[in-house]
């Protein structure tokens, strides 16, 4: 709280920096026009002009551009100088243009380019040396000798301001780029988080359009069977109505252990522990639902079996299990064979279906995200994938994935 107090005045200073210079500007224009009355250092000292129209002309001159200093730095050197120098030379009392042009010399080092500011500088030092070496009566009035300490004070006030100038310049710039370095890394931390979000949702309604569509397709195929076969083989009705159950439990179960990949520890964390993902191992197991909604399925490995990437091994079950679910889905129950070839650089997995009984498969008959989400599975690994009728009927689905990357 009281950090924040103490940072309001800052905050409205900041806020009315023109209102500010403004008002400066004013003090000073009235002290340069008050300073006009001043006729005398003191005795000894030649008396300066009697103020007319010109020494007020250079008053304003030397006082009033300061409202626009940030704004116009190199300008309002110019008409500060011109004003306090010209009143000088001419005789006319300037003692608050004094002040006017440090100000100004300041502001020079603060918003001025370099170069001209440099110029500037040079000149009013200058213009100051030769102020003082023709006044040199009215410094001895007032007990000071022009000496190298007068000259180098005189040198090293305009350096010097114009230098403390500089470096605030050089500070502000450096704040600045970090707070712009800053927000830039905050816009680009926020936009890969909504990336990521992006991706994870992207590829939970992915793991999710699995899950569902493969169950709800074999439950729908054995709530048929079991509606078909109620009165005339009760025994097997309730086996199919079983099987339907278990299929639901199991699609509950996987469809919990995916969304709790978007859940976070007590901690917040760290992810929470999920179980193992689905992949070759679980083939036998998703053949065999296969099965029981009536789809004879014929498994063949060929090669040496060896341990997959996880992503691999997690592609190849997701390639079979929406490949089965398409056969469920257009063709109907009947015949299909998975074939699992382990190659040197590659593993390969086909799945090829006969159409059903009398009834081909085309490519139009294949629609929605199914065959989206599996070549988009193959491509992330590396992979190709194709999907194409067969001469014979039926269709075919073919995703080889290299194991170049994979440790032999």
């Amino acid at each position: 709280m009281q950090e924040q107090r103490g940072a309001r005045p800052l905050f409205w200073f900041r806020a009315h920096l023109q209102k500010i210079d403004i008002g400066f500007a004013v003090v000073v224009t009235i002290a340069n026009l008050l300073g006009l009355l001043v006729r005398d250092y003191g005795a000894g000292a030649p008396p300066f002009r009697d103020p007319d129209f010109w020494a007020v002309l250079f008053a304003l001159a030397a006082g009033a551009p300061l409202a626009v200093r940030r704004r116009y730095p190199v300008l309002v050197a110019l008409a500060v100088g011109a004003g306090y120098y010209l009143a000088g030379f001419l005789g006319y009392s300037s003692l608050g243009g004094s002040f006017a042009v440090l100000v100004a010399t300041y502001t020079l080092g603060m918003h001025a380019a370099l170069l001209p500011g440099l110029l500037i500088v040079a000149a009013s030092t200058g213009g100051s040396l030769v102020y003082a070496f023709m006044h040199q009566e009215s410094f001895a009035a007032q007990g000071q000798a022009l000496g190298p300490e007068v000259l180098g004070a005189i040198v090293i006030q305009f350096i010097g301001l114009w230098a403390v100038g500089r470096t605030l310049r050089a500070r502000r710039i450096y704040l600045d780029d970090l707070e712009d370095r800053a927000d830039r890394l905050e816009r680009t931390a926020a936009a890969e988080v909504r990336a990521a979000l992006a991706e994870e949702r992207t590829r939970v309604a992915r793991e999710l359009h699995d899950v569902v569509a493969h169950h709800v397709s074999v439950m729908t195929v054995q709530a048929a069977a079991a509606r078909r076969t109620v009165k005339r083989a009760p025994d097997r009705s309730i086996e199919a109505m079983q099987a339907v159950e278990e299929t639901g439990r199991e699609a509950l179960a996987e469809m919990r252990r995916i969304v709790g990949a978007l859940r976070e520890t007590d901690e917040g964390t760290e992810a929470r522990e999920l179980a193992p993902q689905a992949g070759v191992s679980e083939l036998d197991h998703l053949l065999e639902r296969a099965r029981e909604a009536g789809l004879e399925v014929d498994f063949t490995v060929v090669g040496s079996e060896r341990p997959l990437p996880s992503s691999v091994d997690l592609a190849i079950f997701r390639v079979v299990q929406e490949s089965l679910t398409n056969t469920l889905k257009h063709a109907g129950p009947t015949r299909a064979a998975v074939l699992l070839r382990y190659e040197p650089d590659a593993v390969v997995v086909a799945v090829t279906d006969d159409g059903g009984r009398g009834r081909p498969a085309t490519p139009g008959r294949r629609p929605g995200h199914g065959l989206v989400g599996m070549r988009e599975r193959v491509t992330l690994n590396g992979g190709t994938l194709e999907t194409r009728p067969r001469s014979v009927g039926g269709f075919e689905v073919v995703a080889r994935l290299p194991l170049d990357r994979v440790a032999s």
